[in-house]
C-alpha cells in the first residue's frame, strides 16, 4: 500500500521536460495546421484507371498516359509531394480497380469524399495512412488528421484501411462489402486497423490524474450516453482522438476494427454495423473479432449505436492489457440484430471478452483503478459460444461478457445480458435468443457487476470461478427476471442464477437497501456455491439483503446452495467441515412451537404482538464468533415456491465456545428472539446466518479463526482486516399464525 501510494504521489508531479515536449508538439500541430490551410489543394478524380502520376507534370494531378485526367493513384502521389492538406473528390467515377500494385501510402493529410465509389483492391493493398512524412512540406506528422468518407473498399490484400497516427476520421464507408452494403467483398485482413508510432508527449501519473479528474460523470442509463461520449471526446482532445462512425465493416478476413498501441488512445467507434449487412439484420461475418483492442491502447469508447454481431470471434475483444485510463463500451447491440428482428446474428464466441487491468507502474499510474467500463445500455444476447450444459458444474469459457486472463478493475454496469424482445415489447422468444453460454463469467480478482439484467442465458446467469478469484462485487442486478416484464416467469437462466465455483470473498448484495440483487426464476439454484477448498478457496462469500426466491423452476435445486447436499437444502447438521463452500456455514432454525428437544422447546411460533412480529430461533455453529442474522418474509411454504420476498431486518449476536448463541440481550438458553416489523398473517418467515467474525491478514490466536486470514481486496490490495463473511443457506420456513395468502401474479421485487 505505502509503495503504491508513494509511486502515485511521485507520478503526480509533472516533469518539466515532458511539459515542454507536449507544448512543442501541440504548437507544431497548430502551426502546421495553419500552414496546411493556406496551401490546401483539391484533386478531382475523374477517371477510373489506376494510372500513376505523370512524372513530367509537376503542377497538377495528371494520370500518366492521360494527363487531362486525375486518377486516385495520381492524386495520392501528387499530394504526397505538395505542401498543405488536400481534398480528393470523385467526379463521374463509380469504381476503381487497383492493378498497378498497392495504392501509394498516404503521407500527407487528405480529406477523401468517396461519393459511394467502389475501390476494388483486386488482391492488392489499399489505403495505408502513416504518421510520418516530409517535414519540409509541412507533413512531419504524415497523414495525421486525414478523413475518409463514403467509400466502398473491398478485395484488398490486407486491411481495408490501415491508419498509423492520430486525429483520423472514417465515416460512412462500406469496408468488406460492396456498394449495396449487402454482399461480401472481403479484404483479407482487418476492415480498419488503427495504430500509432509517435509517443504521446506526456503520459505521466500526474498528467493522467489531471486528465481523469476532468472525465464526465459515469452514466447509468442510455439517456446520458451520447452526452458522455461528447464530453469525453472534448476532455481527451489533447490525445488527438480518432473517430470511426457510421460505417459498415463486415466480411473481412480479420477483425472488423483493430485498435492497438500504447501510443493510440481516444478512438471513438459509434453507429457502425460490424459483422452484418447495412440493415444490421443479416450476418456478414468478419473472420476475427468485431472490435479488437490490444497493445495497451487506452481511453477508447466503443459506442453508442454500434451493432456488433455475426463475427466469427468475439463481438468485442478487449485484450488491451495494462492501460493508463479505462476503455469504455456503452450503448451497443452485441449479438442481436439492429431492429429486433427475430433472426440469429450472434457472434460465434463471447459477446465481450476482457483481459485488461489498470497500469499500476510508478510512472503512468492509472488514477481510476479501472481497466474497462462495460455499460450502460449494452444489449448483449444470442452470442453462440458453447455452453457445456451437459456438465453445468464444470467451467465453460464463453459468455455474454467474459472477464478473464489478468483482468482487474473491470466494471459491468447497467446492461441487459441475455434478454431479447421479439417482437418488441414482449420477451416471449428470449429463451431462443439468450447467450448460449453463461451471461457473465469472471475468473479474476477485483471486478464489479452492478445494475444489470442477466436473464434467459442458456447456462448460468453470473459465474465467478477459480481458486485465485477474489473480491468480486455483485450488486443491484436482476438475475432471471426483468423489470420491464415483471409478470414473466420464464426468463430464468438455464441452470443457476449466480454460480460461484472455488472463488472466495465474493460480495453479493450489501448493507444498503439498493445493493440487493433479485435472483428469481432460474432453472436450478438461485445462488450456488461449489467446490470449496478449506481455508484456501471457496469461502468468505457474503450474501446480504438479496431477494433470492422462486428458483428451481425445472431442475432440482434450492434458492441458496452450499454444496454439502448438492442442489438440496442443508438442514441443521451441527457440523463445521471446512472443505465445503463457505466452510459449510450451518443454517439457523426458526422455532415452530412444536419442538420436543433442544433450545426451541417451549418457544412459540412467530407471532404478531401489536406493532411487531416476534420470531424465536437458534443455531448450532462454531465459536466464539460473531453473526449477523437476516430475516425475510415470503408468501409460500418454501422459498422456491414464493413469488414475493421482503427483507425484514437483521440481528447481531455472538456464539460461545459451543457454537450456540451466547446469553446476552435478546438471547438466553441458546435461543434468541428477533423483534421484526409486522408481518401479515399467513405470510412466512425465513432467515440466513452470516459469520462476521473479524479476521486479520495474519492468522493468529487459537480456535477456528486462528487458521484464517483476509483475502485480497479490490485491485489486489491485501486488506489489513476483514470479516469471515460466510453466509448460510436459508433456514426452515415458518408461518405466522393465520391463513395462507394468495400468490401474486408474477414476481414482486
Amino acid at each position: 500500500m505505502n509503495t503504491m501510494h508513494s509511486a502515485h504521489r511521485r507520478g503526480q508531479r509533472f516533469h518539466s521536460g515532458a511539459q515542454r515536449l507536449r507544448t512543442l508538439w501541440l504548437a507544431g500541430a497548430l502551426l502546421g495546421g495553419l500552414g496546411l490551410q493556406a496551401h490546401a489543394e483539391i484533386y478531382n478524380v475523374n477517371v477510373s484507371s489506376d494510372a500513376p502520376q505523370d512524372p513530367a507534370t509537376t503542377t497538377k494531378c495528371a494520370a500518366q498516359g492521360d494527363t487531362t485526367h486525375c486518377s486516385l493513384r495520381a492524386a495520392i502521389m501528387f499530394g504526397n509531394n505538395r505542401s498543405g492538406s488536400h481534398t480528393i473528390n470523385f467526379v463521374g467515377v463509380t469504381s476503381i480497380t487497383v492493378v498497378n500494385g498497392g495504392l501509394p501510402q498516404l503521407r500527407a493529410p487528405y480529406t477523401i469524399n468517396g461519393n459511394r465509389v467502389t475501390i476494388n483492391g483486386n488482391g492488392r493493398s489499399c489505403f495505408d495512412l502513416t504518421d510520418s512524412g516530409t517535414a519540409a512540406l509541412g507533413h512531419a506528422d504524415g497523414a495525421t488528421g486525414s478523413k475518409i468518407f463514403n467509400l466502398n473498399i473491398g478485395n484488398c490484400n490486407g486491411n481495408g484501411i490501415s491508419a498509423n497516427g492520430h486525429n483520423y476520421t472514417f465515416s460512412g464507408n462500406y469496408i468488406g462489402v460492396n456498394a449495396t452494403g449487402a454482399v461480401a467483398m472481403p479484404n483479407t485482413g482487418d476492415g480498419i486497423s488503427l495504430s500509432a508510432s509517435r509517443v504521446y508527449p506526456d503520459t505521466s501519473s500526474g498528467f493522467l490524474s489531471n486528465l481523469y479528474s476532468q472525465f464526465p460523470v459515469q452514466p447509468v442509463d442510455a439517456s446520458a450516453v451520447n452526452a458522455f461520449q461528447s464530453q469525453l471526446a472534448t476532455t481527451l482532445a489533447s490525445l488527438q482522438p480518432v473517430f470511426v462512425n457510421g460505417n459498415v465493416i463486415s466480411g473481412n478476413g480479420g477483425d472488423g476494427i483493430e485498435i492497438f498501441s500504447q501510443n493510440l488512445a481516444a478512438v471513438f467507434v459509434s453507429g457502425n454495423m460490424i459483422g452484418t449487412d447495412l440493415t444490421g439484420n443479416i450476418a456478414i461475418a468478419n473472420g476475427g473479432n468485431g472490435v479488437n483492442l490490444t497493445g495497451t491502447t487506452f481511453g477508447n469508447m466503443i459506442g453508442p449505436g454500434n451493432v456488433i454481431s455475426g463475427n466469427n470471434g468475439n463481438g468485442i475483444n478487449d485484450a488491451s492489457g495494462a492501460v493508463f485510463l479505462p476503455n469504455f463500451i456503452m450503448g451497443n447491440r452485441i449479438g442481436l440484430s439492429a431492429a429486433n428482428q427475430a433472426v440469429h446474428v450472434g457472434n460465434a464466441l463471447s459477446g465481450i471478452y476482457v483481459d485488461s487491468r489498470p497500469d499500476t507502474s510508478g510512472t503512468s499510474f492509472n488514477p481510476s483503478f479501472t481497466a474497462a467500463v462495460i455499460g450502460p445500455a449494452n444489449l448483449i444476447s444470442d452470442n453462440k459460444g458453447a455452453n457445456n450444459n451437459a456438465f453445468p458444474d464444470v467451467g465453460a469459457d464463453y459468455a455474454g461478457v467474459m472477464i478473464t486472463g489478468a483482468s482487474n478493475g473491470v466494471k459491468v454496469l447497467y446492461n441487459t445480458i441475455g434478454l431479447a424482445e421479439f417482437p418488441t415489447g414482449t420477451p416471449i422468444n428470449s429463451a431462443a435468443f439468450g447467450n448460449k453460454g453463461d451471461g457473465i463469467i469472471v475468473t479474476t480478482t477485483g471486478n464489479a457487476i452492478t445494475g444489470n439484467t442477466v436473464s434467459a442465458n442458456a447456462r448460468h446467469g453470473i459465474t465467478v470461478r477459480g481458486s485465485s478469484t477474489n473480491s468480486t462485487t455483485i450488486t443491484k442486478n436482476l438475475v432471471g427476471i426483468s423489470a420491464k416484464f415483471a409478470n414473466a416467469t420464464t426468463l430464468g437462466n438455464g441452470v443457476d442464477g449466480i454460480h460461484i465455483e472455488t472463488a472466495a470473498s465474493t460480495t453479493v448484495g450489501g448493507p444498503g437497501a439498493s445493493d440487493r440483487n433479485v435472483v428469481v426464476a432460474n432453472k436450478r439454484n438461485g445462488i450456488k456455491l461449489y467446490n470449496g477448498g478449506g481455508d484456501t478457496s471457496g469461502w468468505a462469500n457474503l450474501f446480504q439483503r438479496n431477494r433470492v426466491y422462486g428458483n428451481a423452476k425445472t431442475l432440482a435445486g434450492v434458492d441458496i446452495d452450499l454444496e454439502h447436499s448438492p442442489n438440496a437444502a442443508d438442514f441443521d447438521h451441527g457440523e463445521f467441515p471446512p472443505n465445503y463452500a463457505n466452510r459449510d456455514q450451518n443454517t439457523p432454525q426458526i422455532c415452530t412451537g412444536t419442538e420436543l428437544s433442544g433450545p426451541c422447546v417451549g418457544a412459540a411460533a412467530p407471532s404478531n404482538t401489536g406493532a411487531n412480529t416476534l420470531a424465536r430461533w437458534t443455531i448450532t455453529s462454531h465459536g466464539p464468533a460473531n453473526f449477523r442474522m437476516e430475516f425475510y418474509s415470503i408468501n409460500a411454504a418454501a422459498t422456491t415456491a414464493a413469488t414475493s420476498m421482503v427483507f425484514l431486518g437483521e440481528q447481531l449476536i455472538t456464539t460461545d465456545g459451543t457454537g450456540r448463541p451466547a446469553s446476552s440481550g435478546a438471547c438466553s438458553g441458546a435461543r434468541c428472539t428477533a423483534t421484526l416489523p409486522p408481518v401479515s398473517n399467513g405470510r412466512r418467515i425465513v432467515m440466513t446466518a452470516t459469520d462476521i467474525t473479524p479476521l486479520t491478514n495474519v492468522p493468529s490466536g487459537s480456535g477456528w479463526q486462528g487458521q484464517l486470514k483476509c483475502f485480497l481486496g479490490n485491485n489486489g490490495i491485501i486488506l489489513s482486516a476483514c470479516n469471515a463473511n460466510n453466509t448460510s443457506e436459508y433456514s426452515n420456513v415458518v408461518a405466522i399464525a393465520g391463513g395462507d395468502v394468495l400468490f401474486a401474479n408474477g414476481y414482486d421485487f
